[in-house]
Parts: C-alpha cells; sequence; structure tokens
C-alpha cells in the first residue's frame, strides 16, 4: 500500500465555503493554506467542470469576518437582471465592500469565459470598532441588511449600496446575541435567531420574525421560543429560510431532534400558523452554530431540499408538502453548505472514498457532479473506510464511533484515538485524509463522538452538560478498551490526539487512566479557571453549561483543568501551540511542557509565531502532522 505523504494531506489543499447559485452560475468562497488561510471568492458556469473558475476577490482580498469570535457568512452575492453584486467583509479592515459586474453572454459548454467589472470596489463603511456579517442585499431598497457586533451587543444594521464610508443606519439592536438573517424583500419580513448571554445557540434560543415598513423600519415582531411551541424543555431554531410564496422554514428542536418546521404567515389576517412535526424523524436536519454562514436545508418551489444525519451518516432528502421525506439516492455521507435555486442544488459534500468537494445536483433528473478540493487521486483500494462502532460508554450508555483498519502493518495494529474538538461537534465519515495518513502506516483509528456530540439528538447532546472533562474522557478511554477486548489493537501502543476542547479530552485521558502510552495535543485547553477569566463574549458563559457556575462548582473547575493534574501524567507527550493565540494562551501549553520536565517525562512544545487559535497554513499543519508522527515513532519504537 501506498504512504500517504503529509504534503499530500495538507499543503496546497484549499477549504471550501459556503456555496450558492447565482443565475447560472455557481460562486463558492475557497479558503488558501498556501496563502496563509486567505479566503477569496470563485465563480464559473453551473456545472461546467472544464471551466477554469474566475476569482472575483483577488490578493489582498481576504474575505473573513470575526464576528463572535469564529466569523462565518463574509460575502453576499445577487444577480440583478445580467449584472453580479458582490458584498463582502474584508478582513484586512473589518469594512464592507461592493462590487459588480457583468455576466455578459453565457456559453455553458465554454470553458472560457469572464466576468467584465462594471465598477471598482467600493467601501460602503466607515472603518470603526464594529464587526460585520452575515447580510442580505435588498435590491429593491438598493441596501445592504446585516449583523453588527460593538459595544458588547449586536444590532441589525444597513448600508446604502450607492455611497462610500458611511456610519450604519440602525434597524434592530439587542444586548444579546443575534445570527442567521433572512430577508423576504417581497413582502417585508425578516426574520432572525436571537438567543441570550447565558446560552449558547444550539442550547436555547428564539426565533424572530418582523414585518418592516417602506423605509425597512420594524412594526411589529412575533417571539417563538418553548413558550410559543408550548414545551418545557429549552429549544433551538437554526437556518430559517423563506420559500418563494413567503413561507418560514426554519429547524427547530422542541421533539428532541432538530426538525424542519413550516411556518405560514398571512399578512392580510395577520394570522401565523406554524406547521410542527410535519416531517418528524428521528434525525438531525441541523448543525451547532459555531459560526454564521452554515446551511442544511434550502427551498425549491414549494419542497424543501436537505440533509438530515442518522447514526453519524448525512442523507439528502426532499420534504414534500404532503410530509413525507424522499431521501435521494447518491453516494455522498457528509454535506453542508446547502443551497438550491431553480432546481438546482450546490453543496460541500464527501463520501468514505471522495474527498471533499462541490456538489452539483440537477433535482430534475437527480444527475451530479463532483469537484473535490484535492488534486491528490487515491485508489480506493487504498482507502481505509470507517465502520461504524458503539461501544458501552459513560454511564453504561451506548456511544458512537468511527472505527478505521489499518490496510497494512503489525498485527494487531497500534491505535490512534481522536476527538472531535468544540467540544460540541461532531465525527463524520467522509474521507479525511488526516485519518488516511496514520492508517497509511499501518495505524488504526477509532475517530469517537463522545457523548455531548451532535447529529444524535439533544439528549445526546446534553450528556457533557456540567460533564465536560468527565464523560468526553470516560468515553474516549472506554473506546479504547472495548478495541482492546475485542482483540482488535496492539493494547501496549495506544495513543491519544486531541486540539483546543478535545485537547482538554485527550490529556484528561492521560490523566487518568494508564491505557494511553502517548499523545499530541494542539493549542489545548489546560485551565479552565484561566479560560472561563479571559474567553471572548460568544463563549463567555460556555463553561457554565459545560461545568458549572464558577463560584458554586469552583472546585470542578480546579479538579477537571489539566495543568492541575499534571502530576498524574506519566507518558511522553507533544505540543504545538501559536503565538498568536488569542482563544487559549501559548504560555498554558508552555507551563505544562515545563511541569513535566521537572519529572523527565518526555515533552517537545512547538511554537508557531504567526499561527493563532486554528492553524491555517499548509505549511504548519504538514509540520505538526510530521513531528507528531516522528515522536509518536521514536517513543513507542515502531
Amino acid at each position: 500500500m501506498k504512504i500517504l505523504d503529509a504534503e499530500n494531506v495538507f499543503s496546497e489543499v484549499p477549504k471550501f465555503k459556503e456555496p450558492r447559485i447565482v443565475g447560472n452560475w455557481v460562486l463558492w468562497l475557497e479558503q488558501r493554506p498556501h496563502e496563509k488561510g486567505r479566503t477569496t471568492a470563485l465563480i464559473r458556469p453551473w456545472r461546467n467542470k472544464a471551466a477554469v473558475p474566475q476569482e472575483l476577490t483577488p490578493y489582498p482580498i481576504d474575505l473573513r469576518t470575526k464576528f463572535h469570535g469564529y466569523g462565518g457568512a463574509p460575502l453576499t452575492a445577487i444577480k440583478n437582471g445580467s449584472d453580479l453584486f458582490l458584498t463582502w467583509i474584508d478582513n484586512s479592515d473589518n469594512c464592507l465592500w461592493m462590487r459588480s459586474w457583468s455576466f455578459g453572454t453565457l456559453d455553458e459548454k465554454s470553458s472560457s469565459f469572464k466576468l467584465i467589472p462594471k465598477s471598482d470596489s467600493i467601501r460602503l463603511s466607515k472603518k470603526n470598532n464594529y464587526v460585520l456579517a452575515g447580510g442580505v442585499i435588498d435590491l429593491e431598497k438598493n441596501i445592504w441588511i446585516g449583523l453588527m457586533e460593538a459595544n458588547e451587543g449586536d444590532h441589525i444594521v444597513s448600508f446604502s449600496l450607492t455611497r462610500s464610508d458611511q456610519n450604519p443606519e440602525f434597524i434592530y439592536s439587542s444586548d444579546c446575541f443575534l445570527g442567521y438573517l433572512a430577508l423576504n424583500s417581497k413582502h417585508n419580513n425578516l426574520a432572525w435567531i436571537e438567543w441570550k448571554k447565558k446560552s449558547m445557540p444550539w442550547d436555547s434560543n428564539e426565533l424572530k420574525l418582523a414585518k418592516l415598513n417602506k423605509n425597512r423600519n420594524i412594526l411589529n415582531t412575533y417571539i417563538f421560543n418553548n413558550e410559543y411551541l408550548n414545551v418545557s424543555r429549552q429549544v433551538s431554531f437554526f437556518n430559517p429560510m423563506w420559500s418563494e410564496k413567503g413561507d418560514l422554514f426554519v429547524a427547530e428542536d422542541s421533539n428532541g431532534w432538530w426538525n424542519i418546521t413550516q411556518i405560514i404567515i398571512d399578512d392580510n389576517n395577520k394570522s401565523v400558523v406554524v406547521s410542527q412535526n410535519k416531517w418528524a424523524i428521528e434525525s438531525d436536519v441541523a448543525f451547532p452554530q459555531w459560526t454564521l454562514g452554515m446551511s442544511s436545508f434550502s427551498c425549491v418551489g414549494e419542497k424543501v431540499i436537505g440533509t438530515f444525519v442518522q447514526k453519524g451518516i448525512w442523507y439528502l432528502a426532499l420534504f414534500l408538502q404532503n410530509g413525507s421525506i424522499q431521501i435521494i439516492e447518491q453516494p455522498f455521507c457528509d454535506f453542508s453548505g446547502i443551497c438550491a435555486d431553480q432546481n438546482r442544488l450546490v453543496a460541500i459534500t464527501s463520501s468514505p472514498i471522495i474527498s471533499e468537494g462541490i456538489f452539483e445536483m440537477d433535482l430534475l433528473d437527480k444527475s451530479w457532479d463532483h469537484t473535490p478540493a484535492s488534486s491528490v487521486c487515491i485508489d480506493p483500494k487504498e482507502i481505509s473506510i470507517g465502520e461504524s462502532f458503539w461501544f458501552e460508554g459513560s454511564n453504561e450508555q451506548n456511544v458512537h464511533a468511527w472505527y478505521y483498519q489499518p490496510l497494512n502493518g503489525p498485527i494487531p495494529p497500534p491505535l490512534l484515538v481522536k476527538s472531535h474538538s468544540g467540544p460540541t461537534g461532531m465525527a463524520s465519515c467522509g474521507l479525511d485524509l488526516e485519518i488516511q495518513f496514520w492508517t497509511s502506516r499501518g495505524w488504526a483509528v477509532l475517530d469517537v463522538n463522545y457523548g455531548g456530540s451532535t447529529g444524535f439528538g439533544r439528549e445526546y447532546r446534553d450528556r457533557l452538560r456540567g460533564n465536560w472533562g468527565v464523560v468526553d474522557v470516560i468515553d474516549c478511554t472506554k473506546a479504547a478498551e472495548s478495541l482492546i477486548s475485542l482483540g482488535k489493537v496492539d493494547k501496549d501502543c495506544i495513543a491519544i490526539i486531541g486540539s483546543s476542547a478535545s485537547g482538554l479530552t485527550a490529556l484528561g485521558c492521560l490523566a487518568s487512566t494508564d491505557i494511553f502510552h502517548i499523545a499530541a495535543c494542539k493549542y489545548a485547553v489546560t485551565d479552565l479557571i484561566s479560560m472561563k477569566n479571559s474567553t471572548h463574549r460568544f463563549e463567555a458563559f460556555y463553561l457554565d453549561y459545560l461545568i458549572g457556575d464558577i463560584e458554586s462548582d469552583y472546585e470542578k473547575y480546579i479538579k477537571r483543568s489539566p495543568c492541575n493534574n499534571v502530576n498524574n501524567i506519566h507518558v511522553p507527550l507533544i505540543l504545538f501551540h501559536g503565538l498568536k493565540d488569542k482563544v487559549i494562551f501559548s504560555e498554558q501549553s508552555s507551563a505544562l511542557k515545563d511541569e513535566l520536565l521537572k519529572r523527565n517525562i518526555p515533552v517537545k512544545l512547538n511554537l508557531f509565531e504567526h499561527e493563532g487559535h486554528g492553524f491555517k497554513s499548509g505549511k504548519t499543519k504538514v509540520d505538526v502532522l510530521k513531528r507528531t508522527e516522528q515522536f509518536f515513532r521514536e517513543y513507542l519504537n515502531i
């Protein structure tokens, strides 16, 4: 079997994000590791894979927002006749910019095309200390409506598309959090998600629906929450989306699963009809809202096209008005960025043997194309396909993981346990070249969806409530123990890796059990007290959910912080951290290293001058993977 090089895993592979259909064109964002993570917008004719995409926002433009710390939704695109209008937030100045192009005459079969700029880029907003994102364009009023974070609050604001260096016009303000604007300009309706400071959006939020007057000021507002839906549990809404008819569709989890709900607004009778459980299914049709710009479903006429997850696998389906769900057969199992228009669908997808890329489907005949982000071609026979693996975890509850067998190497093989970050997140089974890096070298890999992961319903997600550093640690430990008891792996060669939140999980495993023999952590959480006192606004109360109130549960913060359990770590550890990290300061990794050195525990710390929280540079990612593998080989003697 061919060994997969680290350079093939990371170096030049861009990350596709937020695809959309604009007329006869498909447009997407592309984050480029070889340009230090710069994000740009590209466009090409619909389903014309032979066409070389045109870059609309060339260097040095960098499409990125800092909204709520994690960003998302920096770009808005709309077609107006034969013209394309783009607005974007540039990372260099945090300002809102606009430019227009002419589509001209398109030969859909030609590989050659060029959009002609109609104007120079215009900076619509003044430089200031606010952050913008998540916009929509209202062509009727010729304005951009979007979200602004400033002065410890969130706002809905507007800017004219015809003037430069403006101050924002305020439409709505809140000292809470706002996200996911959806505008129905035909009926003058605006929807958004809002949640309180002490909540995370996937835990508890509200859907708000406002009627706008001709000047785009709010006349009245409907509020949808657990009280409106007459349920006692907290409810989370996601991805409000307007149909052509003017109905609002949204995912909400009042029944314990993120399912799609339809809201019908009758402007004449001023009535609202909510159709819950129309498509009731024990599956999630949503993602945890860490960033703006995510989408799990879209409207096609009176139908909804969307993705739902069952037992870790994502399916594509049509949600029909008669309440039926029609699964669309296709080979992909991981979906994001769903967008549809005029019976055309675009999304970001991957399968166990096809790497992540742009997926385009004709919803009439179900034909499709897929354009992978990576040019690396791997023989399907040399790919380890994840097997769904259930085991008994914490509190004797069933826990899910993906198990990847090595295709060569020693029997039984060494095992690498990994867990997703967040900690509210999910491990999926789409092709992950980093996992294949290890399986091509004879390692088995176990990717754990510990209790608290998304994609398995509210009850599974809430297993981590008050239990971070306990449930996740036990689940990862028991996952490894299960494979050992089945004779699938070498009990003397068990490694664990983690990053950020899952770094705390990995370090917790080292400190609480002797099953693991080595570990690697990137920008790991090691000091919960420090994290609580220094984290940004979006996550200011996240630890209240994960651990508890810091005053009444102070001892839990102390007990579960890896920095206070260093004396229980007895195995080699390699650490990686960016010196520009503003979420978890690099001093935490340095302190951990110093304490381990005092006891002569093998430890290495690698610091990266130009990296922050979540490495962006392809060169850095390659370096981290190589150093991790070398460290494991050195100390495990394999």
